[in-house]
């Protein structure tokens, strides 16, 4: 039977030894002779004794908790990437909290202080303001000082070095994405939604122009449609943009900025009488489980988030080891052809 409420002290005057002997054996610090050793662990053997996580981290420094905030925890990609990193972090006994701040800014340093008084090890931070090429000043400072001393590892701007960055880079990805369809007969091609301020959308709209500029196409083919929301609502209203702009002559290819965009101008095309992919075809980024819900099934754009997790594991692990700072290598995403895109007629 496991005896829940042995302590150290239990362990102490079972194997005959002093109580920062079995500290010294749990937290494997220090020099501890082989028979008391012996005799500690045939104690927390038979006893199935497991250490508190935080009474062990008083020695060791490390609490084994991560503290994950993102904007929005319905959203697949962010909750995609959570359980891969708590699946990830388990196989090193860390545990990984999850906090959605809501796209609140004042929510984000509320959470943050809580985490602190939590004694996390690291904070990652996904979205929200740290997404924003020119992280506001005052953010920042607001960020470092709620943190106090905590690493912060975020997917987009790293503050001027004030926090680890591990993005995803998807230039290579949206090139063969782009040559497929160029080869599929498409000229025109529109990317919608986002908004170019947040880093990552700005990217994707950069390797998007610079994309279909090697195919030898004329810059106005690719067409770029800015709009603050990151849902469906912001993919029907794009569609209205891109009509009002351009009337019937719409682009053959229409690209969301992530798959709720997308979903949003699939749905707007289909009230409006158009076949998908026969008449129009549409894209979209992460890659998640919303890809394979579509009929036909969405082209997309995302990350291995298995390979993603054991990055950020890996560079979690290195910062407490005070080996990592500054930015940190992006990774790299892949095209994924789904029955969306078709072959212009």
């Amino acid at each position: 039977m496991i005896d829940k409420k042995l302590t150290i002290y239990d362990i102490a005057e079972l194997s005959g030894v002093s109580p920062s002997t079995v500290s010294r054996v749990i937290n494997n610090s220090g020099y501890v002779a082989k028979d008391k050793r012996d005799r500690v662990m045939k104690v927390i053997e038979e006893h199935e004794y497991k250490p508190n996580a935080l009474a062990q981290g008083l020695s060791t420094r490390h609490s084994q908790t991560i503290g994950m905030l993102v904007p929005d925890a319905i959203n697949p990609f962010f909750a995609t990437v959570f359980v891969t990193l708590e699946k990830e972090a388990a196989k090193y006994d860390y545990n990984v909290i999850l906090c959605n701040f809501s796209n609140d800014n004042v929510e984000t340093l509320k959470q943050i202080a809580m985490l602190q008084t939590k004694q996390v090890d690291v904070i990652v931070q996904l979205g929200g303001p740290t997404d924003l090429e020119d992280l506001p000043v005052e953010y920042k400072e607001s960020l470092l000082k709620g943190a106090a001393g905590i690493p912060i590892i975020t997917n987009g701007n790293s503050g001027d070095g004030a926090f680890i960055s591990v993005s995803i880079d998807d230039s290579l990805a949206i090139e063969h994405m782009i040559r497929d369809a160029y080869g599929l007969g498409h000229r025109r091609f529109a990317m919608l939604g986002g908004n170019s301020r947040f880093l990552p959308t700005g990217l994707k709209q950069k390797a998007f122009r610079n994309a279909v500029k090697a195919m030898g196409l004329p810059a106005e083919n690719a067409i770029v449609i800015d709009y603050d929301k990151y849902d469906q609502f912001g993919g029907e209203q794009c569609v209205e943009i891109l009509e009002r702009r351009h009337g019937d002559n719409l682009p053959t290819m229409l690209i969301g900025i992530n798959e709720f965009v997308a979903i949003g101008v699939w749905q707007a095309l289909m009230k409006k009488g158009y076949r998908i992919p026969e008449d129009i075809s549409i894209a979209g980024f992460d890659n998640t489980y919303l890809a394979s819900f579509c009929m036909p099934r969405l082209t997309s754009i995302g990350c291995d988030y298995e390979e993603y997790a054991k990055r950020m594991m890996g560079i979690i692990l290195a910062v407490l080891d005070g080996k990592v700072d500054g930015k940190v290598a992006d990774v790299l995403s892949h095209y994924v052809r789904g029955a969306s895109i078709g072959s212009v007629r």
